[in-house]
């Protein structure tokens, strides 16, 4: 894999808890107001005669406000009111049946699966960890648009207090599976490291995607009491890192 000469830089926290607070209020308000939008318009589309050329008006309005309300739920992703539950969850396997969808995905990209052993179990939404990881590979997909290589690790790690960045560190305890997704692309500058998980940050052209993912990533790592971060510089090559604690009384873990 390329080298990362840059070391790993997670969030400024203070900056994405003001964003979060910001997401979730305003998901909040616009979510009462589609809400109004498809009654109203599912009322008048019921009201009218099938052969009513408005109709169909009427059914692209309640489309619209679909999309919209999925837009609203990433943003409830970051914000941390994701509605997910926690249980006992194996990355492990999540990871095996994660690694032979993305696969599939693109001829010229080799995903390599690295899962070491000893993995703790985590109490996690398996939906949700699935979610930010698909984002991550995707992230990684087009990071190389000529191909490449991506390896999905994951591993047990036992962390000193001062290297534990979760929101609530006194929840965390000292155990920790910590999730790694690489890449052979180009790297990222300081600039855009700075701001990849803020909402609508994006370095795709317009119209070719919202800037969402990598936030929900980060919602997602915070919702579990976990972090991410990413190592990138001027040379080739990037990592993420998806750190979530394994669940009280896990077995022995090393030490790093």
């Amino acid at each position: 894999m390329g080298t990362k000469n840059e070391q790993a830089c997670p969030p400024d926290a203070k900056k994405m808890e003001a964003l979060a607070r910001f997401s979730g209020k305003l998901a909040h308000d616009m979510n009462n107001i589609l809400g109004a939008i498809e009654g109203y318009s599912t009322l008048v589309s019921g009201a009218m005669r099938t052969d009513d050329p408005a109709k169909e008006d009427m059914e692209e309005i309640r489309q619209a406000v679909a999309k919209a309300a999925g837009l609203m739920k990433k943003f409830l992703v970051f914000s941390g009111r994701s509605g997910f539950t926690k249980t006992a969850c194996d990355v492990g396997a999540l990871l095996a049946g994660l690694g032979q969808k993305a696969a599939a995905e693109r001829e010229d990209v080799k995903l390599e699966l690295d899962i070491r052993p000893g993995l703790p179990v985590i109490s996690a939404d398996a939906s949700g960890l699935e979610q930010a990881l698909q984002h991550l590979l995707q992230n990684a997909r087009e990071a190389m648009p000529g191909g490449g290589t991506i390896v999905l690790r994951a591993e047990a790690l036992r962390l000193p207090p001062g290297e534990i960045k979760s929101p609530r560190p006194a929840e965390a305890g000292s155990d920790f599976v910590k999730i790694s997704v690489e890449d052979t692309g180009p790297g990222m500058p300081a600039e855009v490291r700075e701001r990849l998980f803020e909402p609508f940050f994006t370095t795709k052209k317009y119209a070719k995607g919202a800037g969402l993912g990598l936030s929900a990533v980060y919602g997602i790592a915070a919702y579990h009491n976990g972090w991410v971060e990413v190592k990138s510089g001027a040379g080739p090559g990037s990592e993420f890192l998806l750190v979530l604690p394994a669940k009280p009384g896990a077995a022995d873990l090393k030490k790093i």
